[in-house]
This record gives structure tokens, sequence and C-alpha cells, in this order.
């Protein structure tokens, strides 16, 4: 079964970007604006969609409207991760800590957490670990 909507030709990339987040599970708002009339979309572009795609569209749908009724009216965007990003506040974090002697406690600890916590980033791994033996240390020294 084929869904056909309609989205603006400029749009066509936007609309497939949005599509392939979706379809990798990256819930974020449209990229495009489509419908399933063709007079309310202004240079309008037939796209046929598959029972999947639709599905994944309608879901994403369901799921915006659930995070702004518990959250507020608000845009979900998506935004790549950076590892380089974050191995440079590490760095900085164990700079600005002064603490060079715990520094390899510290890296041990947040790869512990990383591969224990799903999902976690390695920043905040290292700023739990971080406070984590920062707190030990204070607690030893009183």
């Amino acid at each position: 079964m084929k869904f056909n909507i309609y989205i603006e030709k400029r749009d066509f990339d936007n609309f497939f970007i949005w599509m392939n987040r979706l379809s990798q599970g990256v819930i974020c708002t449209p990229l495009a604006k489509y419908s399933h009339r063709k007079e309310d979309v202004e240079d309008p572009l037939q796209v046929a969609l598959s029972q999947d795609e639709y599905s994944i569209i309608q879901n994403s749908e369901r799921n915006i409207e659930v995070i702004n009724k518990s959250w507020g009216t608000m845009d979900v965007v998506y935004q790549p991760s950076f590892p380089d990003g974050d191995k440079f506040m590490m760095a900085d974090i164990l700079r600005n800590a002064g603490r060079y002697d715990l520094g390899v406690q510290v890296v041990n600890t947040a790869i512990e957490l990383a591969l224990q916590i799903p999902g976690i980033t390695p920043l905040e791994a290292l700023i739990i670990s971080e406070r984590e033996w920062l707190n030990d240390e204070n607690t030893h020294q009183s």
C-alpha cells in the first residue's frame, strides 16, 4: 500500500533528510511542510510513501505531540555529537580541577561508567566521575 503526500519542491532534500533521521529512530520536528492535500502546498511535489515510511511519520507526530503536552511547545532539533569536542571539554575539566594526581582514576571511573550506563556521553561520564573522586577525596581529608 502506498500513501501519497505533497511537499514543497524546494524542500525535497530537507524532507528526505528528516525521513532518514526518523528511520534511524531520531525524533525531530519536520524539516519540511507536507500535506495530504495538493492545495495546502504552494509548489507541490507528490511523494509516494510505503506503509512503513508513513507509519514512521505518524509515530513521530504522536511522539512530538506527547513531548509538547508534557514540556510545552518546542522544536525538537537533531544535533549530531562531536566526540572531539568532548575530548577538549574533558581535558579542560581535568586541568581546571587541578587534581593531576587523580587524573588516571577519574578517567578509569568515567570509562567504567560509560560501559555500565547506556547512552551516557563521555563528557557526562567524566563529570560524574570527577565529582565522585573529588567528593571522596574531600571526605577522606576531613
